[in-house]
Protein backbone atom coordinates (compact mmCIF):
# COMPACT_ATOMS: atom_id res chain seq x y z
CA UNK A 1 0.00 0.00 0.00
CA UNK A 2 1.52 3.43 -0.51
CA UNK A 3 2.96 4.98 2.55
CA UNK A 4 0.36 8.20 2.81
CA UNK A 5 -2.58 5.19 3.60
CA UNK A 6 -0.30 2.26 5.20
CA UNK A 7 -2.17 2.74 8.48
CA UNK A 8 -5.78 3.05 7.01
CA UNK A 9 -5.61 -0.60 5.10
CA UNK A 10 -3.95 -1.95 8.80
CA UNK A 11 -7.17 -0.07 10.51
CA UNK A 12 -9.65 -1.82 7.93
CA UNK A 13 -8.26 -5.13 9.39
CA UNK A 14 -8.04 -4.68 12.72
CA UNK A 15 -11.54 -2.71 12.38
CA UNK A 16 -12.89 -6.10 11.71
CA UNK A 17 -12.25 -7.69 14.44
CA UNK A 18 -13.28 -5.47 16.71
CA UNK A 19 -16.77 -5.67 14.91
CA UNK A 20 -16.36 -9.48 15.71
CA UNK A 21 -16.04 -8.85 19.06
CA UNK A 22 -19.13 -6.55 19.05
CA UNK A 23 -20.74 -9.05 17.40
CA UNK A 24 -19.70 -11.93 19.64
CA UNK A 25 -20.40 -9.72 23.09
CA UNK A 26 -24.04 -9.14 21.43
CA UNK A 27 -24.91 -13.12 20.49
CA UNK A 28 -23.20 -14.43 23.73
CA UNK A 29 -25.35 -11.79 25.92
CA UNK A 30 -28.43 -13.09 24.18
CA UNK A 31 -28.07 -16.47 24.71
CA UNK A 32 -26.51 -16.68 28.11
CA UNK A 33 -29.48 -18.04 29.90
CA UNK A 34 -30.88 -20.67 27.20
CA UNK A 35 -29.83 -24.09 27.75
CA UNK A 36 -27.59 -24.73 24.24
CA UNK A 37 -26.81 -21.15 24.11
CA UNK A 38 -23.03 -22.25 23.81
CA UNK A 39 -24.17 -24.65 21.07
CA UNK A 40 -25.54 -21.58 18.80
CA UNK A 41 -22.37 -19.40 19.85
CA UNK A 42 -19.90 -22.01 18.37
CA UNK A 43 -22.37 -22.90 15.59
CA UNK A 44 -22.14 -19.37 14.48
CA UNK A 45 -18.17 -20.07 13.87
CA UNK A 46 -19.02 -22.96 11.92
CA UNK A 47 -21.47 -21.14 9.58
CA UNK A 48 -19.19 -17.98 8.89
CA UNK A 49 -15.86 -20.12 8.40
CA UNK A 50 -17.94 -21.85 5.98
CA UNK A 51 -18.65 -18.83 4.07
CA UNK A 52 -15.20 -17.40 4.38
CA UNK A 53 -13.94 -20.74 2.54
CA UNK A 54 -16.80 -20.10 0.02
CA UNK A 55 -15.74 -16.82 -0.38
CA UNK A 56 -12.24 -17.35 -1.44
CA UNK A 57 -13.25 -19.33 -4.50
CA UNK A 58 -14.19 -15.98 -5.67
CA UNK A 59 -11.02 -14.58 -4.93
CA UNK A 60 -8.25 -13.81 -7.60
CA UNK A 61 -4.41 -13.81 -6.79
CA UNK A 62 -3.07 -10.50 -6.03
CA UNK A 63 -1.06 -8.66 -8.93
CA UNK A 64 1.96 -8.89 -7.27
CA UNK A 65 1.92 -12.96 -7.08
CA UNK A 66 0.52 -13.08 -10.76
CA UNK A 67 3.66 -10.96 -11.63
CA UNK A 68 5.64 -12.95 -10.24
CA UNK A 69 4.27 -15.61 -11.81
CA UNK A 70 5.02 -14.00 -15.53
CA UNK A 71 1.48 -13.98 -15.71
CA UNK A 72 1.54 -9.99 -16.38
CA UNK A 73 -1.85 -10.01 -18.34
CA UNK A 74 -3.67 -11.16 -15.69
CA UNK A 75 -2.00 -8.48 -12.78
CA UNK A 76 -2.95 -5.63 -15.08
CA UNK A 77 -6.19 -6.87 -15.33
CA UNK A 78 -6.79 -7.52 -11.51
CA UNK A 79 -4.93 -4.28 -10.73
CA UNK A 80 -6.93 -1.90 -13.23
CA UNK A 81 -10.31 -3.46 -11.73
CA UNK A 82 -9.02 -2.50 -8.09
CA UNK A 83 -7.38 0.65 -9.27
CA UNK A 84 -10.68 1.48 -11.91
CA UNK A 85 -7.67 2.99 -13.84
CA UNK A 86 -5.38 0.72 -16.34
CA UNK A 87 -3.13 3.60 -17.21
CA UNK A 88 -2.56 4.14 -12.90
CA UNK A 89 -2.33 -0.11 -13.05
CA UNK A 90 0.37 -0.25 -15.02
CA UNK A 91 2.37 2.21 -13.77
CA UNK A 92 1.77 0.46 -10.37
CA UNK A 93 2.80 -2.70 -11.56
CA UNK A 94 6.28 -1.77 -13.26
CA UNK A 95 7.00 -0.31 -9.45
CA UNK A 96 6.15 -3.99 -8.28
CA UNK A 97 8.37 -5.42 -11.41
CA UNK A 98 11.22 -3.30 -9.78
CA UNK A 99 10.31 -4.59 -6.49
CA UNK A 100 10.51 -7.99 -7.30
CA UNK A 101 13.54 -7.62 -9.49
CA UNK A 102 15.76 -5.82 -6.17
CA UNK A 103 14.30 -8.59 -4.00
CA UNK A 104 15.66 -11.04 -6.58
CA UNK A 105 19.32 -9.37 -6.33
CA UNK A 106 19.10 -8.93 -2.36
CA UNK A 107 17.80 -12.60 -1.57
CA UNK A 108 16.51 -14.15 1.02
CA UNK A 109 17.72 -14.15 4.43
CA UNK A 110 18.01 -17.54 6.08
CA UNK A 111 16.35 -18.21 9.71
CA UNK A 112 20.36 -18.65 11.06
CA UNK A 113 21.52 -15.24 9.37
CA UNK A 114 17.66 -13.44 11.18
CA UNK A 115 19.51 -14.66 14.89
CA UNK A 116 23.24 -14.57 13.82
CA UNK A 117 23.80 -11.19 12.00
CA UNK A 118 23.55 -8.69 14.89
CA UNK A 119 22.18 -6.05 12.35
CA UNK A 120 18.87 -8.20 11.26
CA UNK A 121 18.27 -9.62 15.06
CA UNK A 122 18.61 -6.59 16.93
CA UNK A 123 15.50 -5.19 14.75
CA UNK A 124 13.84 -8.46 14.91
CA UNK A 125 13.98 -8.33 18.51
CA UNK A 126 12.49 -5.02 18.99
CA UNK A 127 9.05 -6.10 16.58
CA UNK A 128 9.00 -9.31 18.74
CA UNK A 129 8.49 -7.41 21.70
CA UNK A 130 6.42 -4.60 20.08
CA UNK A 131 4.16 -8.18 19.54
CA UNK A 132 4.94 -9.65 23.08
CA UNK A 133 3.47 -6.30 24.80
CA UNK A 134 0.41 -5.99 22.57
CA UNK A 135 -1.00 -9.01 24.25
CA UNK A 136 1.08 -9.25 27.52
CA UNK A 137 -0.53 -5.44 28.50
CA UNK A 138 -3.81 -7.51 28.90
CA UNK A 139 -6.07 -7.04 25.47
CA UNK A 140 -6.85 -10.65 25.26
CA UNK A 141 -7.49 -10.81 29.29
CA UNK A 142 -10.49 -8.00 28.85
CA UNK A 143 -12.08 -9.49 25.63
CA UNK A 144 -11.60 -13.57 26.75
CA UNK A 145 -12.41 -12.68 30.65
CA UNK A 146 -14.25 -9.59 31.19
CA UNK A 147 -17.54 -11.07 31.75
CA UNK A 148 -15.73 -13.26 34.13
CA UNK A 149 -13.98 -10.39 36.01
CA UNK A 150 -17.07 -8.18 35.65
CA UNK A 151 -19.36 -10.63 37.46
CA UNK A 152 -16.40 -11.37 40.41
CA UNK A 153 -16.82 -7.18 40.68
CA UNK A 154 -20.09 -8.00 40.67
CA UNK A 155 -21.16 -6.08 37.86
CA UNK A 156 -23.78 -7.93 35.38
CA UNK A 157 -25.53 -5.10 33.14
CA UNK A 158 -26.15 -5.29 29.73
CA UNK A 159 -23.58 -1.92 29.05
CA UNK A 160 -20.40 -3.27 31.09
CA UNK A 161 -20.50 -6.58 27.99
CA UNK A 162 -20.90 -3.89 25.42
CA UNK A 163 -19.43 -0.79 26.00
CA UNK A 164 -15.91 -2.28 26.14
CA UNK A 165 -16.03 -3.74 22.89
CA UNK A 166 -18.04 -0.77 21.34
CA UNK A 167 -15.11 1.22 22.71
CA UNK A 168 -12.29 -0.75 20.77
CA UNK A 169 -14.39 -0.04 18.15
CA UNK A 170 -14.66 3.61 17.96
CA UNK A 171 -10.71 3.85 19.39
CA UNK A 172 -9.71 1.83 16.16
CA UNK A 173 -11.65 3.59 14.22
CA UNK A 174 -10.56 7.32 14.89
CA UNK A 175 -6.66 5.84 14.73
CA UNK A 176 -6.75 3.66 11.69
CA UNK A 177 -8.52 6.39 9.44
CA UNK A 178 -8.20 9.56 11.23
CA UNK A 179 -4.57 9.51 13.16
CA UNK A 180 -2.01 7.67 12.35
CA UNK A 181 -1.21 8.91 8.81
CA UNK A 182 -1.40 12.41 11.07
CA UNK A 183 0.18 12.22 14.27
CA UNK A 184 2.45 8.84 13.29
CA UNK A 185 2.84 5.96 14.86
CA UNK A 186 5.39 6.78 17.65
CA UNK A 187 2.83 9.43 19.09
CA UNK A 188 -0.25 6.92 19.04
CA UNK A 189 2.23 3.92 20.62
CA UNK A 190 3.37 5.76 23.39
CA UNK A 191 0.64 7.62 24.42
CA UNK A 192 -1.93 4.85 23.83
CA UNK A 193 0.02 2.80 26.04
CA UNK A 194 0.29 5.83 28.89
CA UNK A 195 -3.79 5.80 28.55
CA UNK A 196 -3.82 2.41 28.63
CA UNK A 197 -1.33 2.39 31.95
CA UNK A 198 -3.33 4.70 33.93
CA UNK A 199 -6.62 3.33 32.80
CA UNK A 200 -5.78 -0.27 34.29
CA UNK A 201 -3.67 1.05 37.07
CA UNK A 202 -6.92 3.30 38.36
CA UNK A 203 -9.65 0.32 37.94
CA UNK A 204 -7.59 -1.52 39.89
CA UNK A 205 -7.24 0.77 42.63
CA UNK A 206 -10.68 1.35 42.92
CA UNK A 207 -11.36 -2.31 43.02
CA UNK A 208 -9.33 -2.83 45.65
CA UNK A 209 -10.70 0.01 47.71
CA UNK A 210 -14.66 -0.98 46.92
CA UNK A 211 -13.63 -4.74 48.38
CA UNK A 212 -16.65 -6.38 48.11
CA UNK A 213 -18.54 -3.71 47.89
CA UNK A 214 -17.94 -2.71 43.95
CA UNK A 215 -21.29 -3.62 43.09
CA UNK A 216 -22.90 -0.38 45.75
CA UNK A 217 -22.36 3.06 44.84
CA UNK A 218 -20.67 4.30 42.06
CA UNK A 219 -17.23 1.62 42.51
CA UNK A 220 -18.57 -0.59 39.49
CA UNK A 221 -19.25 2.13 37.37
CA UNK A 222 -15.97 3.70 37.90
CA UNK A 223 -14.50 0.14 36.68
CA UNK A 224 -16.16 -0.25 33.98
CA UNK A 225 -15.47 3.62 32.46
CA UNK A 226 -11.52 2.88 33.62
CA UNK A 227 -12.13 -0.64 31.28
CA UNK A 228 -13.79 1.39 28.68
CA UNK A 229 -10.94 4.11 28.35
CA UNK A 230 -8.09 0.71 28.54
CA UNK A 231 -10.22 -0.61 25.33
CA UNK A 232 -10.55 2.82 23.69
CA UNK A 233 -6.99 3.78 24.22
CA UNK A 234 -5.57 0.20 23.12
CA UNK A 235 -7.89 0.58 20.06
CA UNK A 236 -6.69 4.03 18.79
CA UNK A 237 -3.22 2.74 19.36
CA UNK A 238 -1.34 -0.86 19.87
CA UNK A 239 -4.68 -2.41 18.12
CA UNK A 240 -3.64 -1.63 14.79
CA UNK A 241 -0.40 -0.19 15.31
CA UNK A 242 1.73 -3.17 16.15
CA UNK A 243 0.86 -4.89 13.26
CA UNK A 244 1.59 -1.63 11.03
CA UNK A 245 4.70 -1.20 13.01
CA UNK A 246 6.69 -4.89 12.79
CA UNK A 247 5.66 -4.72 8.96
CA UNK A 248 7.47 -1.15 8.25
CA UNK A 249 10.96 -1.64 10.44
CA UNK A 250 11.58 -4.89 8.85
CA UNK A 251 14.35 -4.87 5.98
CA UNK A 252 13.39 -6.54 3.08
CA UNK A 253 15.44 -9.45 3.17
CA UNK A 254 14.41 -10.94 6.23
CA UNK A 255 11.06 -9.01 5.82
CA UNK A 256 8.71 -12.28 5.33
CA UNK A 257 10.56 -15.02 7.97
CA UNK A 258 11.03 -11.91 10.20
CA UNK A 259 7.32 -10.37 10.06
CA UNK A 260 6.31 -14.50 10.54
CA UNK A 261 8.73 -15.08 13.43
CA UNK A 262 6.97 -11.57 15.66
CA UNK A 263 3.41 -13.19 14.81
CA UNK A 264 4.32 -16.01 16.13
CA UNK A 265 5.38 -14.46 19.40
CA UNK A 266 2.30 -12.78 19.77
CA UNK A 267 0.17 -15.82 18.84
CA UNK A 268 2.37 -18.30 20.73
CA UNK A 269 4.23 -17.05 24.10
CA UNK A 270 2.34 -13.86 24.70
CA UNK A 271 -1.24 -15.06 23.61
CA UNK A 272 -0.37 -18.79 26.26
CA UNK A 273 0.64 -16.76 29.23
CA UNK A 274 -2.14 -14.84 28.86
CA UNK A 275 -4.66 -17.07 28.72
CA UNK A 276 -3.39 -19.01 31.70
CA UNK A 277 -2.64 -16.54 33.71
CA UNK A 278 -5.63 -14.38 33.67
CA UNK A 279 -8.03 -16.74 35.55
CA UNK A 280 -5.63 -18.08 38.03
CA UNK A 281 -5.27 -13.83 38.96
CA UNK A 282 -8.68 -13.57 38.91
CA UNK A 283 -9.69 -16.71 41.44
CA UNK A 284 -6.73 -16.28 43.23
CA UNK A 285 -5.42 -14.32 45.76
CA UNK A 286 -5.06 -11.20 43.75
CA UNK A 287 -8.97 -11.12 42.94
CA UNK A 288 -9.79 -9.19 39.97
CA UNK A 289 -9.06 -5.54 41.28
CA UNK A 290 -5.26 -7.00 41.74
CA UNK A 291 -5.42 -8.49 37.89
CA UNK A 292 -6.63 -5.21 36.98
CA UNK A 293 -3.22 -3.76 38.51
CA UNK A 294 -0.84 -6.56 37.21
CA UNK A 295 -1.71 -5.41 33.92
CA UNK A 296 -1.81 -1.57 34.57
CA UNK A 297 1.67 -1.86 35.94
CA UNK A 298 2.85 -3.99 33.19
CA UNK A 299 1.96 -1.19 30.70
CA UNK A 300 3.56 1.18 32.74
CA UNK A 301 6.75 -0.57 32.00
CA UNK A 302 5.89 -0.54 28.28
CA UNK A 303 5.40 3.23 28.25
CA UNK A 304 9.13 3.68 28.69
CA UNK A 305 10.03 1.23 25.97
CA UNK A 306 7.81 2.68 23.14
CA UNK A 307 9.78 5.76 24.30
CA UNK A 308 12.65 4.92 23.93
CA UNK A 309 12.89 2.00 21.23
CA UNK A 310 10.74 3.35 18.61
CA UNK A 311 11.25 5.05 15.77
CA UNK A 312 8.36 6.71 13.78
CA UNK A 313 8.31 4.94 10.81
CA UNK A 314 5.08 7.30 9.20
CA UNK A 315 5.81 8.36 5.92
CA UNK A 316 9.14 7.11 5.17
CA UNK A 317 10.26 4.47 2.63
CA UNK A 318 12.03 1.01 3.60
CA UNK A 319 15.57 3.28 2.88
CA UNK A 320 14.86 5.51 5.11
CA UNK A 321 13.68 3.38 7.67
CA UNK A 322 16.05 0.60 8.00
CA UNK A 323 19.23 2.40 8.79
CA UNK A 324 17.44 4.04 11.98
CA UNK A 325 18.01 0.70 13.88
CA UNK A 326 21.19 0.14 12.57
CA UNK A 327 23.04 -0.56 16.14
CA UNK A 328 25.08 -3.43 17.25
CA UNK A 329 26.95 -2.08 20.48
CA UNK A 330 25.79 -0.62 23.35
CA UNK A 331 27.06 2.71 22.92
CA UNK A 332 25.45 2.77 19.56
CA UNK A 333 22.05 1.47 21.02
CA UNK A 334 22.68 4.60 23.49
CA UNK A 335 22.88 6.88 20.31
CA UNK A 336 19.82 5.15 19.06
CA UNK A 337 17.98 6.03 22.34
CA UNK A 338 19.25 9.47 22.29
CA UNK A 339 18.27 9.88 18.46
CA UNK A 340 14.27 8.70 19.28
CA UNK A 341 14.44 11.17 22.10
CA UNK A 342 15.53 13.93 20.35
CA UNK A 343 13.62 13.63 16.89
CA UNK A 344 12.23 10.36 17.17
CA UNK A 345 14.52 8.93 14.12
CA UNK A 346 16.63 6.23 16.05
CA UNK A 347 20.08 6.11 14.54
CA UNK A 348 18.47 8.49 11.52
CA UNK A 349 20.26 11.57 12.47
CA UNK A 350 23.66 9.54 13.53
CA UNK A 351 24.03 7.79 10.49
CA UNK A 352 23.45 10.69 8.17
CA UNK A 353 25.87 12.73 10.31
CA UNK A 354 28.69 10.47 9.88
CA UNK A 355 27.59 10.15 6.19
CA UNK A 356 27.59 13.76 5.86
CA UNK A 357 30.92 14.32 7.40
CA UNK A 358 32.67 11.07 4.89
CA UNK A 359 31.59 12.91 2.08
CA UNK A 360 30.17 16.31 2.29
CA UNK A 361 29.95 16.85 -1.09
CA UNK A 362 27.44 14.39 -2.17
CA UNK A 363 25.44 14.05 1.08
CA UNK A 364 23.38 11.32 1.32
CA UNK A 365 21.50 9.13 -1.35
CA UNK A 366 19.21 6.66 -0.11
CA UNK A 367 18.00 5.83 -3.92
CA UNK A 368 19.17 2.88 -4.66
CA UNK A 369 20.36 1.73 -8.56
CA UNK A 370 20.08 -0.71 -10.29
CA UNK A 371 23.38 -2.76 -9.31
CA UNK A 372 21.77 -1.93 -5.40
CA UNK A 373 22.15 -5.29 -2.78
CA UNK A 374 21.70 -5.31 0.92
CA UNK A 375 24.61 -5.82 3.11
CA UNK A 376 24.73 -7.71 6.18
CA UNK A 377 23.58 -4.56 7.96
CA UNK A 378 20.66 -3.89 5.79
CA UNK A 379 21.98 -1.01 3.73
CA UNK A 380 22.24 -0.52 0.33
CA UNK A 381 25.41 -0.62 -1.65
CA UNK A 382 26.54 -1.34 -4.99
CA UNK A 383 27.90 -4.00 -6.07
Amino acid sequence: APSKIRGAMVGIYQSNICLAIVGASILNAADHDMRNGWRYSLSVQIVLGAATALGLFFCSDTPRFLESAGRSEEAVRVLTALRGDEQMASQELAMVRAELEEEKLIGSASWGEIFVNKYFRNVVILGCLVQFFQIMTGINAMVSFGGTLFADLGVTSIASTLTPPLSFLIGNTIGGFGLVDRLGRRTLLIWGMAGMALSMLAGGIVALVAGEHTSEGGAGYVIIAMIVCYMFSFGISWGFGAWLYISEIMPLRVRGKAVGLCTGVNWGPANVISAFITPLMIAGPMGSGGTLLFFGVFSAFVVPFAVFCLPETKGRTLEEITPMFRFTTLNEFLQFVDGNLKKGDGMGVVCATKEAKMNPVAGVDTKPSSNAVQDERGETVEV
